[in-house]
């Protein structure tokens, strides 16, 4: 590679060493948050030499990469291997960047082998994209699923001209895409089946195979049947037809079959996953009941050993928990019955998540947390979704909680001032309408206003690797992406009980004022009894990214004053003109001020006593 390039790839690997939660050891508290500042501001001189870098050296080279020559779009390559692998995944974005360029180049020079191997790298970049969007409605991510699909598609179609195809790798780019048209979400189960069973048919057939015989045929004929294996883990539309259930049930078969041989050679327990897909079958077929079914995953779940970090330990004691929830949140009358299981599970959970090794970096570990994330199911005594979220924070996105926190008590402190002004500005909602005494009234809005802050970036979890490990200012694409954090946000709150008070601040805070721009679409601020608490949260989350957060991924910085002021100038289109009005209060700019400065002290301290207590 470039230097330029092993530069970029050492700056990304120290960000997501400097953003990772560390242990305060002997350090006070003061040391502890000295620390924290000074990690920030050296990821943020990294982003500024990234840019530099990216501006300098890479841009100007995919914009005339045609007469680029062979040795430098060899060490692009290796580049764009650095950037994402499996397993680690330090910038997807621009992999994709440079894929999309190297594709640009085989077109116009009709390199077809080329062409294939590039949409193929590229649809496996946009796949991971894909991978973050979790627990969304289809209909909100088709747009990047379509994106992803196109690439193994056309990659794919290649196929009509395997046998005049010389090279074998391109022969393998082909069939692995064909293979992979079928990742991803679809709008119902049955569309991905028909999709895998397409693949099968074609993996064996022995034309295909007479003319590639050094491929691997047997593994990815393997794969293909895991893929379809794993489509039975849960149908949300449970509209599989008999055709369906019996392709997954050969795929089942296969798959167990052959783990429990290399079990058996290897002296080693059947994989949980395998199992799971095989029990799974029973129940679908209507020989198991969903009892039975839940009854063989908690003994799959108990096997899990607490000190084994593998990948294989990991998905029983992460992934499968994440089903399990997901059929109880489908039928929960089944759920009364295993309470203490679940407030016992999310412990075990929780304590094997705190000893893993370099867990922050980790992507299988958070993919798997983010499917429990999005399926968690709350009992009386178990810990609440909002704790859950809090814990994740903490863990694996330290700067993601501290932003949160500040923009909980700024909101707190603003709508105590508005409160002691106005008693009854909150009286949209009911909940607190309905309080009589002034003081619980007050105590009730300040505290409403807390968590709606603490809580309303909850979405991110899916997002966070754009917004911890990012080495550079946002892709076009990538903040388009973010966006949809609104919406998971509202989903995820909206269906916890001890959250769903809190979801309206989720959906609505990057809408504007008078509608005329922001996000989602699905925001209706007259409609919305809580418009109020939601543009309070609204103002201070944007006078904290303008400030701070979204300074490195937008290039855009203002101090506080300045803030203030462009907020003025705002003033009933973005912002609602009840609350810029009192900025124009020095008194109460101060006091907000001051509300961010102790916000980020005490998100500090908490952190540091949440690393002394472990």
């Amino acid at each position: 590679m470039d230097p330029y390039q092993e530069e970029y790839i050492a700056n990304l690997k120290e960000i997501a060493s400097l953003a990772a939660r560390k242990k305060p050891g002997n350090r006070s508290f003061e040391e502890y948050q000295e620390g924290l500042l000074r990690n920030r501001r050296r990821i943020e001189k990294i982003v500024d030499r990234n840019m530099e870098m990216l501006k300098s050296e890479l841009f100007p080279l995919l914009d005339h990469l045609p007469e680029a020559k062979e040795e430098e779009i060899s060490k692009l390559q290796e580049f764009a291997g650095k950037l994402f692998q499996v397993g680690e995944e330090l910038d997807t974005g621009l992999y994709c960047q440079i894929h999309q360029a190297l594709l640009n180049r085989a077109r116009q020079a009709k390199d077809h082998n080329g062409i294939i191997r590039e949409l193929y790298w590229l649809g496996i970049g946009r796949h991971n994209c894909c991978s973050k969007l979790l627990g969304l409605e289809f209909s909100m991510v088709k747009t990047y699923m379509t994106k992803m699909r196109l690439c193994f598609t056309e990659a794919g179609a290649y196929l009509k001209y395997f046998a005049q195809i010389d090279d074998t790798d391109t022969k393998g780019y082909i069939i692995r895409s064909r293979a992979n048209i079928s990742l991803g979400q679809f709008a119902s189960c049955s569309e991905k089946i028909r999709q895998v069973r397409q693949t099968l048919q074609i993996l064996k057939d022995p034309y295909y195979q007479e003319k590639a015989p050094d491929l691997p045929w047997d593994t990815f004929i393997f794969k293909t049947h895991r893929q379809m294996a794993d489509s039975i883990s849960y149908s949300r539309d449970d509209a599989m037809s008999a055709d369906d259930v019996e392709a997954i049930m050969e795929s089942v078969h296969y798959v167990f079959q052959t783990h429990i041989q290399e079990a058996a050679a290897q002296r080693e327990r059947l994989p949980i996953q395998s199992a799971f897909s095989y029990y799974s079958i029973f129940y679908y077929c209507g020989l198991y009941t969903l009892d039975s079914l839940l009854n063989k995953m908690e003994q799959l779940m108990d096997t899990a050993d607490q000190t084994d970090f593998s990948l294989e330990n990991l998905y029983g004691f992460i992934s499968l928990p994440a089903y399990y929830c997901q059929y109880l949140r489908q039928y929960p009358d089944y759920l009364p019955a295993r309470k203490e299981y679940i407030e016992n599970l999310y412990k075990r959970i929780l304590d094997y998540v705190e000893v893993f090794p370099d867990a922050p970096e980790n992507e299988m570990l958070f993919l798997y947390l983010r499917q429990l994330f999005n399926n968690f199911v709350e009992t009386k005594n178990s810990i609440s979704y909002g704790e859950f979220l809090v814990k994740l924070l903490i863990r694996f996105a330290p700067d993601t909680y501290i932003q949160s926190y500040i923009v909980a008590n700024a909101a707190a402190v603003f709508s105590r001032i508005i409160m002691l002004e106005e008693p009854d500005f909150f009286d949209d909602i009911e909940e607190i309408r309905c309080l009589a005494d002034p003081e619980a009234k007050l105590k009730a809005a300040v505290e409403y206003a807390f968590f709606s802050g603490l809580y309303h970036d909850a979405g991110k979890i899916n997002f966070i690797n754009l917004y911890v490990q990012t080495g550079r200012q946002w892709f076009e694409e990538e903040y388009e992406m973010t966006r949809l954090h609104t919406e998971m946000g509202n989903i995820c709150l909206m269906e916890r009980p001890s959250t769903c008070r809190y979801a309206a601040a989720a959906l609505g805070h990057h809408s504007w004022y008078d509608g005329s721009r922001g996000y989602p679409n699905s925001y209706k601020r007259l409609e919305c009894p809580k418009r109020q608490m939601v543009d309070i949260i609204s103002l201070v989350d944007w006078l904290e990214n303008t400030t701070d957060a979204h300074c490195q991924f937008t290039g855009v910085k203002m101090t506080f004053d300045e803030a203030v002021q462009s907020a003025i100038g705002l003033e009933g289109r973005r912002f609602s003109p009840l609350l810029t009005a009192r900025l124009r209060d020095s008194r109460i700019v101060e006091q907000l001020k001051e509300a961010f400065i102790q916000g980020r002290l005490e998100a500090g301290r908490r952190l540091y006593q949440e690393e002394k207590q472990t």
